[in-house]
């Protein structure tokens, strides 16, 4: 106010110059008349100045009628507000509340109060960061209320106070809940092994079964309001709404146990695959969904169900081994579609996992040797030669002239490669798991065979993707590849043996995952000359080997009564082939159904899982970022070995946890 003051002092001085200067000029010339204006100056600025001071006055009234007010409604507005509304002292306790406040909390003394113990959200709240402005949700008395927050200082006590109000958000909630409980899911059905149960079932009984399988479809959707339409033989599409969804999920589609029950005087056991889409954004997308999570159903070897959930999936089931097919129509189809690929490329690479096995050399071998045939330039990509390849390695370079010079590291193929170069990826579906992943990046044109069961991180541009889990290797389905790429083909003794010794090292001697088409590949390479006793040795093991696997042997422990974890504490060449031979050999303990152990590998912990087949040791390491098959899995895990020991541990109980739930309802 005293500035405005002194604005308008100078104001009246600016408007009395003119009358001033004017007076003494007629007073010069006329002094009657000159002192008549002086006094007139006189008047007019004692006037301009009680002019200014009513103005003042009146301005100040009209502030303090206005403050006064403001202050009345303010308080009014606070006290008569319809939502609760708290104060807070420095420390966040309350130091007032209205009503409405008060009846969210009955029966409690909120003054003084610490509101984190009302509203535990409000932990995580820093009152004096002023860009926070996220409400913090809770539900009370089936109300969703959102509290907003504002921080005041006050000047009078020095101290901040926080100003916290609540506005009812249930209804756009509700809405929201119903628009997310609305939404359509898709179900794309498969019934895995429909042409070996007609074929394996009686005629007269093969009505009964098929009519029994299509009933438990139709009763367990409909019980859960789902629309269900059979467009073939063997596969059937759903839709029902989220809101109903929901029973399925939480009852982990017990429609797969129900119809693997079934028997109707058929020889083996029918099972389904089915692909779940939920968050597409029409119904377009959504069935698209659906088509690609069963296509992850069926590559990880059916009997489970799939649900895409925007780019995460969802597993359950699985629990079963992949149903070998009978028929070799698709080896045959592959083979062409590879022998085309082959022939339009440049040059192929190919390449296995890393820190490969037998079989990923054997079968990148194989691919080599077909190359090789149909005239192409060829190069396995091989950054080193670890252990369990050493005898393969050095048999095959030394049989085979050009074959070391076409075994590049990752940078050396990574100058030659082109965008019209083929590569190859065998043993292996995952990117960040193969022997170079930055060779994917190069070309368009990818193409994969691998034998086990698909996971999320699957290299998703390949052009053609041959994932069979009911194989027992990546060499046997290379083998049948090579057996329909040309009626001339037949590869050397070494590639041969090769072949061989990865079947072999995969099946553990023929013993586990092992079907008809097995020994017939097996045969296959017999016929190209393959030496079993050859194959023999190289399999021996050095002494050195046959010693560390015996202190991992004596290292191991039994935990849930039936399941074998041992540690190699050795960061050694050769590490994870003798822990993955290890925990073969603890699955002969009498009692032991599945097995683990741990070893240090590239400064990363490796995890080595076999069973018997009545564990899956697949789902349990899916669980920690591996992978695998039922009886066979492995994983790496960047942590000390404590820590994936505990991690391993969990993942174990959370499965044995989960099969007992399952059975439990199973019997209900």
């Amino acid at each position: 106010m005293q500035s405005n003051s002194n604005k308008d002092n100078e104001h009246i001085l600016y408007t009395m110059i003119l009358p001033v200067i004017t007076s003494v000029i007629v007073f010069y010339y006329n002094q009657i008349l000159g002192a008549i204006a002086i006094l007139g100056c006189g008047v007019l600025f004692f006037y301009l100045q009680r002019v200014r001071d009513d103005n003042q006055s009146a301005i100040q009234r009209y502030v303090d009628d206005v403050h006064s007010s403001f202050d009345s409604i303010t308080k009014n507005l606070v006290f008569e507000m319809p939502f609760p509304i708290a104060v807070l002292t420095d420390g966040a306790n309350i130091k007032w509340h209205n009503g409405y406040f008060r009846n969210l909390f009955p029966g409690e003394d909120l003054v003084g109060v610490d509101i984190a113990k009302l509203i535990p959200n409000f932990d995580d709240i820093d009152f004096t960061d002023k860009d926070f402005i996220q409400p913090v949700t809770i539900e009370v008395d089936d109300k969703s209320m959102q509290f907003y927050f504002s921080t005041v200082y006050n000047e009078d006590l020095k101290t901040n106070e926080n100003f916290v109000y609540a506005i009812d958000n249930t209804y756009d909630e509700s809405i929201k809940q119903l628009f997310k409980d609305k939404r359509l899911v898709f179900f794309t059905i498969f019934l895995d092994n429909y042409e070996d149960l007609r074929s394996s079932t009686e005629s007269v009984n093969r009505p009964q079964v098929l009519g029994a399988v299509d009933r438990v479809i139709n009763e367990y959707f409909t019980n859960h309001n789902g629309v269900v339409r059979k467009y073939e033989n063997d596969r059937f599409m759903v839709v029902m709404e989220y809101q109903d969804y929901r029973d399925i999920h939480e009852d982990k589609f017990s429609i797969l146990d129900d119809v693997r029950e079934i028997e109707v005087g058929n020889t083996i056991n029918p099972t389904l695959s089915i692909g779940a889409g939920i968050s597409g954004a029409n119904p377009y997308e959504i069935y698209g969904d659906s088509r690609v999570a069963i296509d992850i159903a069926l590559s990880r070897g059916g009997d489970q169900a799939v649900v895409k959930i925007d780019d995460n999936y969802e597993y359950f089931g699985g629990k079963s081994k992949a149903t070998e097919k009978t028929s070799k129509v698709k080896s045959r189809v592959i083979s062409g579609a590879l022998r085309r690929m082959i022939n339009a490329s440049s040059d192929v690479y190919i390449m296995g996992h890393n820190n490969p096995d037998m079989d990923s050399f054997g079968s990148s071998l194989g691919v080599y040797e077909g190359v090789r045939f149909l005239e192409k330039d060829a190069y396995i990509v091989l950054n080193e030669v670890p252990r369990q390849i050493e005898n393969m390695y050095n048999s095959t370079t030394g049989s085979l002239e050009e074959l070391k010079d076409n075994i590049l590291s990752e940078d050396q193929a990574l100058a030659r490669i082109k965008s019209s170069s083929l590569v190859v990826v065998v043993d292996n579906h995952r990117k960040n798991s193969t022997e170079a992943p930055s060779l994917i990046e190069k070309t368009d044109q990818i193409f994969i065979i691998d034998h086990h069961r698909r996971g999320n991180d699957y290299i998703k541009k390949a052009t053609i993707a041959y994932i069979e889990p009911y194989a027992s290797s990546a060499s046997e389905l290379v083998t049948e590849i090579l057996n329909y790429l040309d009626e001339d083909f037949k590869a050397r003794t070494s590639i041969a043996e090769s072949l061989l010794a990865g079947i072999t090292v995969d099946t553990k001697n023929f013993v586990y995952q092992t079907g008809v088409r097995t020994f017939e590949a097996a045969s296959i390479l017999k016929r190209w000359g393959a030496d079993s006793v050859y194959i023999k040795r190289m399999f021996k093991d050095d002494f050195e080997i046959v010693k560390y696997k015996s202190e991992v042997i004596a290292d191991s422990s039994i935990v849930n009564d039936m399941i074998a974890i041992a540690h190699f504490n050795r960061d050694i060449d050769g590490s994870s082939l003798i822990a993955s031979q290890a925990a073969d050999d603890l699955l002969t303990i009498k009692g032991v159904k599945a097995s683990f152990v741990l070893t240090k590998a590239n400064n990363k912990i490796h995890i080595s899982g076999r069973s018997l087949g009545d564990i899956s040791v697949q789902l349990i390491l899916e669980r920690i970022g591996g992978g695998g098959h039922l009886t066979a899995a492995a994983t790496q895990l960047d942590m000390s070995m404590e820590n994936a020991e505990n991690m391993l541990k969990k993942a174990i109980n959370e499965y044995l946890r989960e099969e007992e739930e399952n059975e439990s309802n199973t019997k209900r």
